[in-house]
């Protein structure tokens, strides 16, 4: 009975027991018989490949491995030699030896300097990292924001050749690839960058408009200048050593022709259009042909038009090609969103993952409350965001620290009052009276603020004169933003002021938005009369612009620039009039045009939704000149009203008249 038991109650482990013995019986052989097998099968693999190996040579085996310890070598310096401090470069780019793809060499003339190079500068110095201007006379005027090297000789020979020895000995370390033109010439600067940067430069290449010397054979070709041509770095220093040989072996009346023979002649290499599936493509512009309506793809493909006659139409040309490259990359955008749309078919989201615009990250969107984004608001002595959950506390510690050093900007308000001949007299009432009183009130109300005002008297100031006298009052690092009483700033006007005002580079002056007079503009458009014109985009309703209205870019009332730069503009105004013509000068200009025609200061001109001015009259002086008083008259007119809302005007007025 016990037997039978103890069976039962071991039955269910047995197939556990017999499989311990099974396994630990198999390893006690499998042990057994790695044991009887004798040598280390590592090393008599060893011993297959090199011959029979011994204990001793496994001795010898273990003794070789100490030749792979490290072993620390001293610094030592000779006390007798001098230290000589390592310089590092400034760049890295100069250290690891690396130089710019791209300059560009102009060939200009005494005739042309004025006119067809700045035309050339005008289009394409800003694609280049460096545009020079190379002329043979002597003590050329050098025009605004151009580099001029003067040879002093104009022979062609002698200018290409110098013009070669100044690439090299000034330029040759820092660029790759060396671009020479003439100033007749209209570039393609994007697409020349962009050949220059598929080619190799670790070979003697000449590359352009390939043409044949008359009398030579085939392979003996030089490149037009007309159309430009390129020269890498390593033929510039190959050729460097026969400048001087060529010029006085070879006459020859065009400089491309001379550089070809001289090539030729000294390195036996002639001008190519292709080179590693590049081609040098050019398009030569019959006369009076005009730009807009050429159609050729050798035109539309084009690195190089020649020759352009007058600066007028090599302005027509880059705005003709820049529109081309503009459709080229507005169908490269069509093209990246329709795989965009492709592709998030794909995804997970589907249609539904497609953000806008199209190709764009989405913004941030919180999927619940604890991703939402947590702001702090604070003021200079408190804080609303406290760890108790009080709703207010001091602004203390770091933090009470970082608010006392971010940085304030101070507006100051200066108000110009100007009188009349017989205005603000002894006697006489003052005009201004209330705007003193307010500006008092105001100082009264927020304690620490300042308002300014200046008072002038004059019979018919103008705005000019008008500056002048704040100028002064001011230093010469203040920025201004000069405004009319009419205008009606919003908050964001201020900043955007301050962007685009730069210090000696650019001064702004926005458009404003004119609202339409409030007698010519109904609340509602007329039957068939389409709606009314829109207030301006970023406005804010509450301030007026109920009838609509327009962006005025006949007046240039309101600006932004700095001190420093309107009194250089001022001084220069000085120096080229004198006299009478000065004061008539100052009687017929705004600010604006000082600084067109007297600056060398970029002017932006941009609509500003924000500077809303009411609609009002400007008195247009006759003392203005007729440029400006044309102006001042059709500012007026067009901001009358809408063509619907001018049109239903004299159609009630006839109404009115007939009945």
């Amino acid at each position: 009975m016990r037997l039978s038991s103890v069976l039962a109650l071991l039955r269910p482990a047995l197939p556990l027991i017999l499989g311990l013995s099974l396994g630990c019986s198999l390893s006690l052989l499998r042990v057994s018989w790695i044991q009887g097998e004798g040598d280390d099968p590592c090393v008599e693999a060893v011993g297959e490949a090199g011959g029979p190996q011994s204990l001793d040579s496994r001795t010898q085996l273990d003794q070789s491995d100490e030749d792979f310890k490290p072993r620390i070598v001293p610094y030592y310096r000779d006390p007798n030699k001098p230290y000589k401090k390592v310089l590092r470069t400034r760049y890295i780019q100069t250290e690891l030896g690396s130089r710019e793809r791209l300059l560009v060499a102009v060939l200009t003339s005494r005739a042309t300097l004025s006119t067809l190079a700045v035309a050339v500068n005008r289009t394409v110095a800003h694609h280049f990292p460096r545009l020079l201007y190379f002329t043979g006379q002597r003590g050329a005027r050098t025009p605004a924001g151009m580099q001029v090297v003067s040879h002093g000789d104009e022979r062609p020979a002698w200018l290409m050749s110098e013009t070669l020895r100044h690439l090299h000995t000034h330029f040759g370390a820092d660029y790759d690839w060396f671009f020479i033109m003439q100033d007749d010439t209209y570039v393609q600067a994007p697409r020349l960058a962009a050949l220059a940067g598929h080619l190799s430069i670790n070979q003697d290449l000449y590359l352009g408009r390939a043409e044949e010397f008359i009398g030579a054979g085939e392979q003996a070709r030089y490149c037009h200048g007309g159309f430009g041509y390129l020269l890498s770095r390593s033929l510039l220093l190959r050729l460097r050593p026969h400048l001087d040989g060529c010029r006085g072996d070879i006459l020859s009346a065009r400089p491309d022709e001379w550089l070809g023979r001289c090539l030729i002649d000294s390195l036996g290499i002639g001008c190519v259009s292709q080179h590693q599936g590049q081609q040098y493509r050019s398009f030569e512009l019959a006369k009076n042909r005009d730009p807009e309506t050429e159609r050729s793809s050798a035109f539309l493909s084009a690195f190089a038009v020649h020759p352009v006659s007058e600066g007028t139409l090599m302005y027509r040309l880059h705005k003709r090609f820049s529109a081309l490259e503009l459709e080229r990359a507005y169908s490269e955008i069509e093209q990246l969103q329709a795989q965009i749309r492709n592709l998030t078919a794909l995804t997970p989201e589907g249609e539904a993952g497609l953000s806008w615009p199209l190709g764009l990250p989405a913004p941030f969107t919180p999927h619940s409350r604890f991703e939402v984004l947590g702001w702090d608001y604070f003021t200079e002595q408190h804080t609303f965001s406290c760890a108790d959950g009080a709703p207010k506390c001091p602004l203390q510690g770091a933090s009470r620290a970082d608010v006392g050093d971010a940085p304030r900007e101070h507006a100051l308000l200066t108000l110009l009052l100007v009188y009349g001949p017989r205005e603000g007299g002894r006697g006489a009432p003052d005009p201004f009276l209330g705007v003193k009183a307010a500006a008092a009130e105001l100082e009264r109300r927020y304690p620490g603020t300042r308002l300014a005002w200046l008072a002038v008297r004059a019979e018919a100031p103008s705005q000019v004169r008008l500056m002048d006298v704040v100028s002064k009052k001011h230093p010469v690092d203040t920025l201004f933003f000069l405004t009319t009483v009419w205008t009606r700033p919003g908050p964001e006007v201020l900043n955007r002021c301050r962007m685009n005002a730069i210090s000696g580079w650019q001064a702004f002056f926005p458009v404003h938005f004119q609202e339409f007079n409030p007698a010519l503009a109904p609340q509602r458009p007329p039957p068939g009369a389409g709606p009314d014109p829109p207030s301006p985009p970023g406005a804010d309703p509450a301030r007026g612009a109920a009838g609509g209205g327009r962006f005025d870019r006949q007046a240039s009332a309101e600006g932004c620039f700095y001190n420093a730069d309107y009194l250089a503009a001022r001084a220069r105004l000085a120096a080229e009039l004198a006299g009478q013509e000065e004061e008539e000068a100052l009687e017929g200009l705004e600010v604006m045009d000082v600084f067109l025609r007297f600056s060398g200061l970029h002017l932006f001109r941009a609509v500003e939704p924000g500077l809303v001015q009411k609609f009002s009259l400007r008195d247009c002086s006759p003392r203005l000149s007729e440029e400006l008083y044309h102006r001042c008259r059709l500012s007026n007119l067009e901001g009358l009203g809408g063509r619907a809302q001018l049109a239903m005007a004299l159609f009630e007025q006839e109404q009115a008249n007939s009945t």
